[in-house]
């Protein structure tokens, strides 16, 4: 099966809000979020700046045999130290357990070099489960793992 990891343009945003909906909806399961009056799921609040500063943030949307099957955000972190760090990461549920998530994640994870930070919910552990093999495969295998505010987080560095 052929995967590609597209950077999304600005008009393939309306695509990744969409996305975003059936995101939010597989979270609930973990983080309990409520719908809203209209019978949507709120939105990022910073989604419109992975256009408005693209040379900070970066959209990203996963296709397998030219079907969508999913999205990424990721951020380029500057202050105390340099960072890639992945906010979202997404695939359809119909697609899970195929390889198409984890060959994503590597080829997204491996088009920025250098520290990375991501983290999944603490009481998400099919989400650590995956994320402990992508990040086994890519990494030097030197990974920081801290549990802060019901999230586990990781860091490593992507070689």
């Amino acid at each position: 099966m052929e995967v590609v990891v597209i950077e999304a343009s600005r008009a393939d945003r309306h695509l990744i809000e969409n996305l975003i909906q059936f995101y939010t909806y597989d979270f609930t399961e973990f983080t309990g979020a409520a719908i809203l009056e209209d019978g949507t799921f709120r939105s990022l609040p910073d989604l419109g700046t992975y256009w408005s500063e693209p040379n900070k943030n970066h959209a990203y949307i996963i296709k397998a045999n030219d079907e969508i099957t999913g999205f990424t955000l990721i951020k380029e972190i500057e202050g105390t130290r340099k960072y890639n760090y992945l906010a979202h990461f997404f695939i359809l549920r119909k697609y899970r357990r195929s390889g198409i998530g984890r060959k994503a994640a590597k080829e997204v994870l491996s088009k920025y070099q250098g520290e990375w930070e991501l983290y999944q919910l603490e009481n998400n552990i099919p989400a650590q489960n995956f994320w402990d093999k992508v990040i086994e495969d890519i990494s030097d295998q030197e990974v920081k793992v801290r549990i802060e505010n019901g999230r586990r987080y990781q860091n490593f560095i992507c070689k």
